[in-house]
């Protein structure tokens, strides 16, 4: 593997560093993050095998060394969090891999995991964005959840069922530093649609998984917590917690509440995930407006677009199963 192109991290607090992995091309839209205590290091996150040889060499550019590597852990297995995971552990052949046990035989074998996106998206796509995903020793596989944790130097993190966006989901708790790693547990905020007035901040409530009454408890849980800052997958450190607690309830409500209306009106299947699509938009424009004056430009709508339509098809497929059991 080439690791040679130059990739600089950006320090977020004390030993904890993020490092953009450029998913889809994009700047600030999904990252990985390193934690380096008393000469160890864990990665947080790996994205697709596009983006592991930038993060390997952001570790080299910070003055590390690949063997430092303890552990590589994955809040889950989404592949936009985990799809370089074989990758990379194939590159450092001392570390082990760390995984909530719902997501730990996909790993190991992940043939269903290509099979099914295969199945969206072709054959040549997914090689496009993924390349080719290979699985990772079951030796080199540890399973945990519900507060153990694992030592970096004399700082331990720890690893806490998070489910809402997904039954896989694990959150990394560093009481060290007060930081919770939250992948997709705490919502997405990028960058952009940070303004003076507040953030622009959403839950991930995207297929197959999405549990509208555990994402809240999720969100109860991480406030507890009392963190100094929340590092998120999509994307970076956020302190402003109770503001964005309260914005993700509101969410989780709209949400809720028009895929019951949607549902009730009889809509099924592509028409009911393009109309909470829409009703989506609605809640985007609204509080864009709020805080700006002004409703989202084609650019952001752009930038927004992806997690928009997987956010109708979670809510249109969430509220299709509830409602056929």
């Amino acid at each position: 593997m080439n690791i040679s192109e130059d990739h600089i991290p950006e320090k977020v607090t004390e030993n904890i560093y993020l490092t953009d992995t450029l998913y889809l091309e994009r700047e600030k839209f999904a990252a990985s993050y390193f934690i380096e205590d008393g000469g160890e290091i864990a990665i947080v996150e790996t994205n697709t095998n596009y983006a592991i040889p930038g993060i390997l060499n952001a570790i080299l550019n910070s003055g590390f060394k690949l063997p430092q590597i303890k552990y590589v852990i994955l809040t889950h297995i989404h592949l936009d969090h985990a799809g370089g995971a074989g990758l990379i552990m194939k590159e450092l052949p001392d570390a082990e891999l760390i995984v909530h046990p719902r997501g730990a035989r996909h790993m190991i074998s992940p043939e269903k995991l290509i099979e099914s996106v295969k199945s969206v998206y072709g054959e040549e796509e997914y090689k496009n964005l993924y390349g080719d995903i290979i699985g990772i020793p079951e030796r080199k596989v540890i399973s945990l959840t519900g507060g153990e944790s694992i030592s970096i130097g004399k700082r331990k993190l720890t690893m806490i069922d998070a489910p809402g966006h997904a039954k896989h989901h694990n959150i990394v708790y560093d009481e060290f530093s007060g930081s919770v790693f939250s992948g997709d547990a705490f919502g997405i905020g990028y960058p952009r649609f940070r303004y003076g007035k507040g953030d622009l901040v959403f839950p991930s409530t995207s297929p197959v998984q999405f549990d509208p009454e555990n994402a809240v408890k999720t969100y109860k849980m991480i406030t507890d917590l009392n963190p100094e800052r929340i590092l998120l997958t999509h994307f970076g450190s956020v302190e402003n917690i109770g503001e964005i607690h309260t914005q993700l309830l509101d969410w989780i409500d709209y949400t809720a509440e028009y895929a019951l209306k949607r549902f009730s009106e009889g809509h099924r299947m592509d028409e009911l995930n393009k109309k909470l699509s829409k009703d989506l938009w609605k809640k985007f424009d609204e509080r864009t407006v709020m805080l700006t004056g002004e409703s989202l430009s084609d650019d952001e709508k752009d930038f927004l677009f992806l997690d928009a339509d997987l956010n109708g098809k979670g809510a249109a497929f969430y509220i299709t199963q509830n409602n056929l059991r």
